[in-house]
């Protein structure tokens, strides 16, 4: 018996990537004979992770539109093209039932592909602020499934077609076992635990901040902490060692594949503000300090701002991030664990449990009948 076919354009970044695993997962799940497609961009992110969740994929272009025309303004658009003739030809050959886009640039020829062709199409935006891949999209959508209520006010005369359903979530990550999760790792269940991600683009300054925070502390305070601390490949090396350093008990990680342990892990997590990262921590219920990414057009410090309105997070905008306001900030939580359950229990509220169930029902309501 044939199921239900849906084509996911989706790549770049494991932000866009991740809540699209979400929804393929989740489809598997309500249409046992599902199929899924998806179209990612040729970086080798996009490749690793489709093989590793088992997903048949095609691969675009890593185009970006520069911020400034220029010569490489014509270049963009010439990919563009090349990239919606070679999605048309996905498309026609695929002959999907619906087509869902989660932003960045691969999501644009496709989208304007299934427009072309006249197949349902929804966009998912995943930040408070809509990127600009997305904001481009929205006049082609049929709907557009946001992660942040206050997004529609963004939507303009687009409005109409948003559908609240929140960023999904990996299904790998709906277990929250803090006590095994501390024992895999290797950590002292009576010791406080960060989790410090300072992976993602932009971060060097994130890490080198806490690093710093740390020894300015005193050592007493070090010394009943312990560190997870996720540095991305290019800070590892002098990270580690500035840990060997500073008398704290740490577990570094150039990557970690399985996160949701080290969400369990963890007591308080440091990290910057992309949706998918603050959605995940929050369905944990777990406090944040959240350094926005400064350079994301405000899309994360849109998102900072509502989950520290929401009581679930600290922010500290990149301007003002100094070790000693970082060791302040940490401090106080600290001596304050009222207030640390208190943002746990805001940001289990601000997380939407069922998001992935509710986009795939988007999804699947799209499709002609």
């Amino acid at each position: 018996m044939v199921g239900v076919r849906i084509l996911i354009a989706s790549g770049g970044s494991g932000g866009h990537i991740f809540p699209a695993v979400a929804l393929a997962e989740e489809l598997r799940l309500k249409e046992t004979n599902a199929e899924i497609l998806f179209v990612g961009s040729d970086k080798a992110l996009d490749r690793r992770i489709f093989e590793k969740e088992g997903f048949k994929y095609r691969l675009l272009s890593a185009n970006s539109l520069p911020y400034r025309v220029s010569f490489n303004t014509l270049l963009f658009f010439l990919k563009l093209s090349i990239d919606i003739f070679r999605s048309l030809m996905i498309i026609m050959r695929y002959k999907p039932e619906a087509i869902v886009g989660f932003g960045g640039y691969v999501s644009a020829p496709v989208i304007a592909a299934a427009y072309i062709l006249g197949i349902p199409r929804m966009v998912h935006e995943q930040n408070a602020v809509p990127g600009r891949a997305n904001a481009m999209l929205f006049r082609f959508a049929d709907r557009i499934a946001v992660s942040f209520e206050e997004t529609k006010k963004y939507l303009k005369h687009y409005a109409g077609k948003a559908v609240f359903t929140g960023n999904p979530i990996r299904a790998s990550l709906l277990k929250d076992d803090k006590a095994g999760s501390i024992k895999k790792l290797g950590l002292d269940p009576q010791r406080f635990t960060i989790l410090v991600i300072g992976g993602s683009q932009g971060a060097h300054n994130l890490n080198k901040a806490f690093l710093e925070s740390l020894s300015k502390m005193d050592e007493n305070i070090r010394r009943s902490l312990q560190i997870i601390h996720i540095t991305g490949v290019t800070d590892y090396g002098w990270a580690n060692a500035a840990y060997d350093e500073l008398y704290v008990e740490h577990r570094v990680h150039s990557f970690l594949d399985r996160i949701e342990e080290a969400y369990s892990a963890s007591d308080l997590v440091v990290t910057r503000s992309g949706a998918s990262a603050i959605f995940e921590i929050a369905y944990f219920g777990r406090p944040m300090i959240l350094i926005p990414y400064p350079f994301a057009l405000s899309h994360q410090s849109e998102n900072a701002r509502i989950f520290s309105a929401g009581g679930a997070a600290i922010k500290i905008d990149e301007k003002d991030l100094s070790p000693d306001l970082m060791k302040g900030r940490i401090e106080e939580l600290l001596k304050d664990r009222n207030k640390l359950s208190e943002m746990g229990e805001s940001a289990r509220r601000m997380s939407v449990p069922d998001s992935s169930r509710n986009l795939a029902q988007a999804c699947l309501n799209i499709r002609k009948r």
